[in-house]
C-alpha cells in the first residue's frame, strides 16, 4: 500500500489534471441531467394507479386536468374566446368551462344552477385545464398571460401542474443560492477552526471537485428526482467535510512527529494512517444512504443512489486528489498560518460530566414516548406539501376554493359499448359522497346517439382505443382524508359492473398507492440501515457491545427528531420521515465513530471516567465543526427552498444534526460508562485496561510524578 501511495504522490501533477478533466466532464453533463418532480412517476409498475395511468396515455390525448384558472371581470364573450385561446397553447391538451357542460348562448334561467355555480360567480369564469407533465414550466405562465391578455382583472391559478411548475422553475436558482449560503458558512466555520487561512481553500476544492463528479454522473440515471437535486450536493458538503478534516489533522499530527521526513513521506504516512478512518466513517454513512435503495419508491431508490454515489466520490477525491493538493500548495498553507482561534474544550467536557447522569436519565425517558408519537405523526404522502405557507400559490389556492370550493378530477376508464353498464355505474358514483359531477359520452352526447356524428375532436377525448372515459369531479382536498377514504369507494362501485375491467386515474388515486408502497418501504429501510450499519462497527471494532450502544444514541436521537411534528401538531411529509432516517443515520454515525475512537484510545491509558472526560475533550471541536456544518445547511434549505418537501426535509436535517451532536455528548458518553465492563467482555484487541490495571496505573504515574517533584 506505501509503494501505491509514493506512486500517485510523486505523480500528484498528473492527479490533479485527472480529476481536472472528469470535473470538467461532470460540469459539461451536469445540466444535461432531467429532473423529474412528480411522486407518481416513482410508483413501482404493477401499482393499480401506475397501470391505469399508462392505458390511458395509450389511449387518450389527455390526462387527468391538473390546474384550475380563475379569470374575473370578462365577460360571456371573452369568457368563450379565453377558452379558445387557452386550448391553443402548447402542452394543453384539455380545456374544461361553463361552455364544455351547457349551452352558455342559453337563457340563464333554463341552465341547472348548481351546474352554473360549478364554474361560474358574478365575478368570473373558472377553466379546468389538462396540461402535459413535460411541459408544464411554459405552459402554465403561458396560461396565466393568455387570461391577462383577455382583460381579466385578476387571474389565479391552482392545482397540482402549477405548484409543480412553480417548483420547475425556482429550483435552478434556490440550488445556486442555496450552496452559496452553505458554502459562506462552511468557510466561516473553518475559518475559526482551521490552523492556516488557506486551508477552507484545500477543503473546498476538493469536496466541489468530488461534488460536481457525483451530480455529473447522474446522466447514467437518465434523470434524478426534485429532492435528489437539491438535497444531493448539501448533503455531500455537510457529511464529506468530516473526512477532509481528519485528513489534514492527521497531516499536520504527522509533520510534528516526523519533524526530519521530507512531506511527500510525511503525507505517505498521513494517507497510510487515515485510511482506515476515513473508511469506515464513508462505509456506515455509505451504507445509511444505500439503505434508501431497497425502497419499491423509485424516488429514494433514486435518492440512495445519488446519495451513496457521492460518498465514494467524495472517499476518492479526499484520498486521491486532496493528498496531492496539499502537497503542491505547502507553501501558502504554511504561509498563511495562524493562531489557533477555537479555545481549550476541557470545560466543556467537565461540564458534559457533570449533567451526564441527569440528562441521560431524561433522554432515556424521553425515548419511549419520542419512538411511539414518531411513527404517529400525521403524513402527507404526495405533492400536497410542495405549497409554502404566505406563497402566492397558497394564497391564489385558497382565492379559488372559496370561490368554487375544494376540487379534484379523477377519470375512470370503461370498455366502451356496455352502455347500460356506464350509466348504471355514473349513477351509483353520483351518489357517492363528495361526487359534484361526472362528464362522459352519455352525460354529452346521450347513449342513444351514434358515435359516428359525434364530432372527431370531442369524441378522442370520451371514446378511444376501445375505451369510454368518465371524468368524474369531486369537492374534496387532494390528500385529505375525504379524498382517501372515495378512492376504494369508487374502485368498489366500478367493479361491481366490470370486475377488474376499469382504470382510475387522479391525484389522490396514486397518492393512496404511493401510502400503502413507503408505509411498507419503512420496515425495510430501517433494517438494512440498521443492519448494515452494525455489521461495519462490528468489523470496524470487533466489538459486539459497541455496535449496540452507538445504534442506539443515534436511533434515540432520530426519534427525539422525528417526534417533534407530532408534539408541534405539524403534518410530515412521507419522504421526509424515510429520509432523514437515512440520512441522519448515516451523517450521526459518523460523531459515534469519532467519539468511540477517541474513548478507545484513552480507555486504553485511563479509567472509563477520566477516559470519558478526555475523550468529549478531545473530539468536540470535530464534532462541533462537522455537526454545524450540516445544521447550517439544513437551516439554509429550511429557509430557501419554496418546495415545501424540500424545506421540510433541510429543517429535518437540521434540527436532527443538533439533536446527535447533544447526544454525543450527553447520551452516548455515558453509555460507554456503564457499558465498559460488557465491552471488554465483548470485544476482540481492543486492549483496554479492566478496573484494577487502571486504578494501578493511575497510582503508579502518580507516585512517579510525584517523586520526579521531590528529585527537583
Amino acid at each position: 500500500m506505501r509503494r501505491i501511495i509514493n506512486g500517485f504522490l510523486k505523480h500528484r501533477v498528473i492527479v490533479i489534471v485527472v480529476f481536472a478533466m472528469l470535473t470538467i466532464l461532470g460540469a459539461i453533463a451536469y445540466p444535461q441531467v432531467k429532473v423529474n418532480y412528480s411522486f407518481a412517476d416513482y410508483l413501482p409498475k404493477d401499482a393499480p394507479s401506475v397501470v391505469a395511468l399508462d392505458d390511458m396515455k395509450a389511449s387518450f390525448d389527455a390526462g387527468v386536468p391538473n390546474a384550475r384558472l380563475y379569470a374575473e371581470g370578462i365577460t360571456a364573450t371573452q369568457a368563450d374566446r379565453l377558452a379558445d385561446d387557452l386550448a391553443d397553447i402548447d402542452g394543453v391538451d384539455e380545456v374544461m368551462w361553463l361552455g364544455s357542460v351547457v349551452d352558455t348562448k342559453a337563457p340563464a334561467e333554463i341552465q341547472d344552477a348548481d351546474t352554473v355555480s360549478s364554474w361560474k360567480t358574478d365575478k368570473g369564469y373558472l377553466y379546468q385545464l389538462t396540461i402535459d407533465s413535460s411541459k408544464l414550466v411554459d405552459a402554465v405562465p403561458e396560461a396565466r398571460a393568455v387570461a391577462e391578455q383577455a382583460h381579466a382583472a385578476r387571474v389565479t391559478m391552482t392545482g397540482d401542474g402549477v405548484t409543480t411548475a412553480e417548483a420547475q422553475g425556482s429550483t435552478a436558482t434556490e440550488i445556486v443560492l442555496i450552496m452559496a449560503i452553505a458554502v459562506a458558512i462552511v468557510v466561516g466555520i473553518l475559518l475559526i477552526t482551521s490552523h492556516s487561512w488557506f486551508e477552507p481553500v484545500i477543503f473546498l476544492i476538493v469536496i466541489g471537485v468530488a461534488i460536481v463528479m457525483n451530480m455529473g454522473s447522474n446522466i447514467i440515471l437518465g434523470e434524478i428526482s426534485f429532492v435528489s437535486q437539491i438535497c444531493g450536493a448539501i448533503l455531500q458538503l455537510a457529511v464529506s467535510m468530516d473526512y477532509a478534516i481528519v485528513l489534514l489533522h492527521t497531516f499536520r499530527r504527522v509533520e510534528k512527529e516526523m519533524p526530519g521526513a521530507t512531506p511527500v513521506k510525511a503525507m505517505t504516512e498521513t494517507v497510510i494512517r487515515s485510511f482506515t478512518v476515513i473508511l469506515s466513517s464513508a462505509a456506515v454513512t455509505f451504507f445509511g444512504f444505500l439503505s434508501l435503495t431497497v425502497m419499491r419508491f423509485g424516488i429514494g431508490v433514486n435518492m440512495g443512489i445519488v446519495l451513496s454515489k457521492g460518498i465514494v466520490f467524495s472517499f476518492l477525491s479526499i484520498m486521491m486528489l486532496m493528498p496531492c493538493l496539499i502537497l503542491v500548495c505547502l507553501k501558502p498553507l504554511n504561509a498563511l498560518e495562524h493562531r489557533y482561534l477555537m479555545p481549550s474544550f476541557s470545560w466543556f467536557a467537565r461540564v458534559s460530566m457533570r449533567i451526564a447522569l441527569p440528562a441521560a436519565l431524561a433522554i432515556l425517558i424521553a425515548a419511549v414516548p419520542a419512538y411511539v408519537a414518531q411513527d404517529r405523526n400525521d403524513f402527507i404522502y404526495g405533492s400536497a406539501d410542495f405549497v409554502q405557507p404566505g406563497s402566492r400559490l397558497k394564497s391564489d389556492a385558497d382565492h379559488i376554493n372559496d370561490a368554487f370550493g375544494r376540487s379534484e378530477t379523477w377519470v375512470i376508464m370503461v370498455p366502451e359499448g356496455r352502455w347500460s353498464d356506464e350509466q348504471a355505474v355514473i349513477d351509483d358514483v353520483e351518489q357517492l359522497p363528495h361526487v359534484t359531477d361526472v362528464t362522459s359520452y352519455i352525460t354529452m352526447a346521450g347513449r342513444a346517439m351514434p358515435t359516428a356524428i359525434v364530432p372527431g375532436n370531442q369524441l378522442d377525448q370520451l371514446i378511444s382505443h376501445g375505451w369510454s372515459r368518465l371524468v368524474v369531479s369531486m369537492d374534496v382536498q387532494t390528500e385529505s382524508k375525504d379524498a382517501y377514504a372515495l378512492v376504494p369507494e369508487v374502485r368498489d362501485t366500478v367493479a361491481r359492473h366490470y370486475g377488474e375491467d376499469y382504470r382510475l386515474v387522479g391525484t389522490t388515486v396514486s397518492t393512496y398507492d404511493l401510502r400503502d408502497v413507503v408505509r411498507a418501504d419503512t420496515g425495510k429501510v430501517r433494517l438494512f440501515s440498521i443492519g448494515s450499519i452494525a455489521l461495519v462497527l462490528l468489523i470496524v471494532f470487533r466489538s459486539i457491545t459497541i455496535p449496540v450502544v452507538v445504534l442506539l444514541a443515534i436511533e434515540i436521537s432520530i426519534w427525539l427528531n422525528l417526534a417533534v411534528p407530532y408534539v408541534t401538531g405539524d403534518t410530515i411529509n412521507y419522504i421526509g420521515y424515510l429520509v432523514i432516517e437515512a440520512v441522519q443515520l448515516g451523517a450521526a454515525v459518523d460523531y459515534g465513530i469519532i467519539y468511540t475512537r477517541e474513548y478507545l484510545d484513552q480507555r486504553r491509558r485511563h479509567g472509563p471516567r477520566e477516559a470519558t472526560r478526555l475523550s468529549i475533550q478531545h473530539s468536540a471541536i470535530t464534532i462541533l465543526t462537522s455537526a454545524t456544518i450540516l445544521i447550517s445547511a439544513g437551516f439554509a434549505v429550511w429557509r430557501i427552498a419554496s418546495n415545501g418537501v424540500i424545506s421540510e426535509i433541510g429543517l429535518l436535517i437540521s434540527r436532527g444534526a443538533l439533536v446527535s451532536m447533544l447526544l454525543m455528548f450527553l447520551l452516548l458518553p455515558w453509555l460507554f460508562r456503564i457499558s465498559d465492563w460488557m465491552i471488554r467482555r465483548t470485544s476482540i484487541g481492543l486492549g483496554l485496561r479492566d478496573d484494577e490495571q487502571s486504578a494501578t496505573q493511575l497510582t503508579t504515574d502518580t507516585t512517579t510524578h510525584h517523586t520526579k517533584e521531590i528529585t527537583r
